[in-house]
């Protein structure tokens, strides 16, 4: 790991311009080779740093930091004795952390402390903050205004889909919209809810999009004859991804389709006891998160994905899974609705319907329709020119347009 500097070094003005310096501030970062917390941030992050000098500023965990070698410089900062850092990076991040455990709420003050001050002596000549999630938006956004730096924020699933639930969610992203000079979304779909629900968003307001990493694209397209499915789910284990929807659906099904899950979190016990009522052992198997090689290869084996999530932005395990020309079955929700289309590149269920979940199941046995859908999904990939390169050159624009003299402050 890169060791940490202060602050950024000052260019010599008798040189040639500098590359714009930006500090990153997130909440989910890998912090080991193993690690799978906040891959796409870890992904954006790699490729912003080959366009910008990036800096990567994220909580501490209970473990030592030692991310892969040859990405941006990592710093983090603590808020706890190192056993009790457990609000970030793990399954859910800090929402499910503390409703996992109410106690955790004793460790937002601190946390909350740590990262201001932390954000203040990092940001410490930067040219741009930008701050992914909207409490980290806030901080940001406190910070920049002091220290005379633009914040930019992405805001996420979770912070759109919360913007129904109260009034404190909404105050949040108002704030965050106040504090921050640029505000991104990752799906038109967000977008617009953010837009009708928090109007003080609205002028501040863009997408861009994620990317995919290029191995998945080098997945060969899959040519299965009719018959049951090798079915692939990556999610949190938390209730809002709905995974038990997954596996009671399998139940209904005419065919003996198998499942792969892979993920972690406050539901795993509760999923396995279910597996075992509804007699599936031999059908459904459980895999802990897993570095972005072995979801490469569960992909490459699998003939489709299922998200049952009842919650998104625009999730990009469904990029990943049409990057690699597998059709997905998704719940039919905003941000995923977006990507799938009408039966163009995966197939829809309602939130929670078993049965028709269970009917989509057989209905992709046809093996017509996977390679239609599968052809489908990837071309979305090329043709949307779905690239981490092409996310970073964006935000890279959008940095340059809030630092001119003449650009918006």
């Amino acid at each position: 790991m890169a060791p940490a500097q202060t602050d950024y070094p000052r260019p010599d003005l008798q040189s040639v311009p500098h590359k714009l310096r930006v500090l990153l501030l997130t909440t989910s970062y890998p912090l080991n080779e193993q690690s799978v917390s906040g891959l796409f941030v870890q992904r954006l992050a790699e490729a912003l740093a080959q366009q910008v000098d990036l800096r990567v500023l994220t909580p501490a965990d209970v473990h030592a930091p030692r991310p892969p070698a040859g990405g941006p410089a990592v710093i983090t900062f603590r808020y706890a004795p190192r056993t009790q850092q457990i609000l970030a990076h793990g399954a859910g991040g800090i929402p499910a952390a503390i409703g996992a455990n109410r106690a955790n709420l004793m460790l937002v003050p601190p946390f909350l402390l740590s990262m201001l001050a932390a954000s203040w002596r990092h940001a410490r000549g930067a040219d741009v903050i930008f701050a992914n999630w909207s409490i980290c938006g806030i901080v940001a956004g406190v910070v920049g205004r002091v220290r005379g730096i633009p914040v930019v924020v992405t805001l996420r699933g979770e912070d759109a889909n919360r913007a129904h639930n109260g009034k404190l969610f909404r105050s949040i992203l108002a704030l965050c919209a106040h504090l921050c000079q640029g505000v991104v979304t990752v799906s038109e779909a967000m977008r617009h809810v953010l837009d009708r629900t928090i109007p003080a968003l609205g002028p501040k307001l863009q997408t861009i999009p994620n990317g995919v990493a290029p191995e998945f694209l080098r997945i060969a397209p899959h040519s299965k004859p009719d018959g049951p499915l090798e079915l692939l789910c990556v999610a949190s284990l938390i209730p809002r991804k709905s995974v038990s929807t997954l596996v009671d659906a399998l139940a209904l099904t005419q065919r003996p389709h198998s499942l792969t899950i892979v993920g972690e979190g406050t539901e795993r016990e509760r999923l396995s006891m279910l597996v075992r009522d509804l007699g599936l052992q031999d059908r459904i198997r459980f895999l802990p998160f897993l570095p972005p090689a072995r979801i490469v290869e569960l992909l490459a084996a699998a003939d489709a994905f299922v998200l049952p999530s009842l919650a998104e932005g625009r999730p990009n395990v469904v990029l990943e899974a049409f990057a690699a020309a597998r059709p997905v079955i998704a719940c039919d929700i905003d941000g995923v609705r977006e990507l799938i289309g009408a039966d163009e590149r995966g197939l829809l269920y309602p939130p929670g319907n078993v049965a028709t979940l269970a009917a989509q199941l057989d209905r992709l046995a046809d093996p017509d329709l996977r390679a239609r859908l599968g052809t489908a999904a990837r071309r979305f990939i090329v043709d949307e020119g779905l690239t981490w390169d092409r996310a970073a050159a964006s935000y890279a624009r959008l940095f340059e347009t809030l630092i001119r003299p003449s650009g918006p402050r």
